[in-house]
């Protein structure tokens, strides 16, 4: 009708697949920004993915992408592809683990856009397949996804403790603080000399390196269970872990000394607003003056006046068994599967049209 405006129609919103590290590679530094802008936990970011495929190079990170309006990057996640017997299994990158898994967007709606493209790229697969997607914080986007997936199931995991900092001074649990007094009394009484240390500085986290390693196994062994540094996966992710966030500026280290011995140390990754406990012993030798509990004690304060919003323990051990605890952070899996004719998806990239997330 002359005279009548006409909109162009709205083509539907495209989420990109890429497969594989080089095949992501050119969107790396969006995807860093994304994550920043966005404040993904670090571990579902790119760094912490590359230092877990480090340690498991079956594991292919396929990488699901929204672009808004200029090619802009807008929502973002990372799934691990592996074959296991001829079926595809997609994961979260560590899914035995209390790694979140996690979507970075700039919107609400990107968000939700995203979680539907990778819900369309499972059920669309033409092999059998089986999705174990732990981590995920969110349970209403836990039962949204399950819904649209073949058998999907939600699961609840054991949430993750971690504290909420305020303006007060931080309460330590029962029996700490009547602990550190009583640790605190033996070391002065048998003369020796405690020094603790926050360490960012990489050249000289490089150097502690070693020593920490060797207080990590010999810590698990005194326990009697098998270090997970005496794997050779699970030392190549620690390293690393502890190498790529050092390179970074994102690591730092609280270390113990009783004259001059390291007793304990406290790995941290800064990820601000969060401080979050990566790693955490001490030398078994030195056990009667508690300096893991001492350390640990430390750290919080130091994470308090830091700045930080929370200290986050990142693993689902006991609160109990904890210095201090005063949240917690939900856990939930997804699992589905498809059972048709094996047919893996290719590498490189594609695309799926997702036209609405309803």
């Amino acid at each position: 009708m002359p005279g009548t405006r006409h909109e162009p129609a709205t083509a539907p919103a495209r989420v990109t697949t890429r497969r594989g590290w080089r095949a992501m590679r050119p969107l790396e530094p969006a995807l860093e920004a994304l994550h920043r802008a966005a404040g993904t936990p670090v571990t579902a970011r790119l760094a912490w993915w590359r230092a877990a495929g480090a340690a498991d190079p079956g594991a292919v990170p396929l990488l699901l992408a929204l672009r808004g309006h200029g090619g802009t990057l807008t929502a973002a996640a990372l799934v691990a592809l592996r074959d296991e017997d001829g079926d595809l299994r997609i994961t979260s990158v560590r899914p035995h683990t209390d790694d979140v898994w996690d979507i970075a967007a700039t919107s609400a709606g990107a968000r939700h856009m995203l979680l539907a493209g990778l819900a369309r790229y499972a059920a669309g697969l033409s092999g059998p397949w089986r999705l174990t997607l732990t981590g995920m914080r969110d349970g209403g986007e836990a039962d949204w996804l399950a819904g649209r997936l073949p058998g999907g199931r939600v699961v609840p995991a054991p949430p993750v403790p971690g504290i909420g900092f305020t303006r007060g001074e931080m309460p330590l649990a029962s029996g700490i603080r009547s602990g550190l007094d009583r640790s605190g009394r033996r070391i002065r009484r048998h003369a020796l000399t405690e020094t603790i240390r926050f360490e960012r500085e990489p050249a000289a986290l490089a150097r502690l390196r070693d020593e920490i390693e060797a207080v990590h196994q010999a810590r698990d062994h005194d326990a009697g269970r098998v270090s997970d540094l005496d794997d050779r996966a699970g030392l190549a992710f620690w390293r690393s872990v502890y190498d790529g966030h050092a390179a970074r500026g994102e690591l730092e280290v609280g270390t113990l000394r009783l004259d001059g011995h390291l007793a304990a140390y406290v790995i941290a990754l800064v990820d601000s607003p969060a401080y979050r406990v990566f790693d955490g012993r001490f030398a078994p030798k030195w056990r009667l003056y508690a300096p893991g509990r001492r350390l640990e004690a430390v750290v919080v304060e130091h994470a308090r006046r830091g700045a930080f919003r929370e200290l986050d323990w990142m693993s689902s051990v006991a609160p109990e068994k904890l210095v201090a605890s005063t949240q917690a952070d939900p856990r939930w899996a997804v699992t589905a599967a498809g059972d048709q004719r094996p047919v893996l998806p290719g590498t490189g990239s594609g695309f799926l049209s997702v036209a609405a997330a309803s």
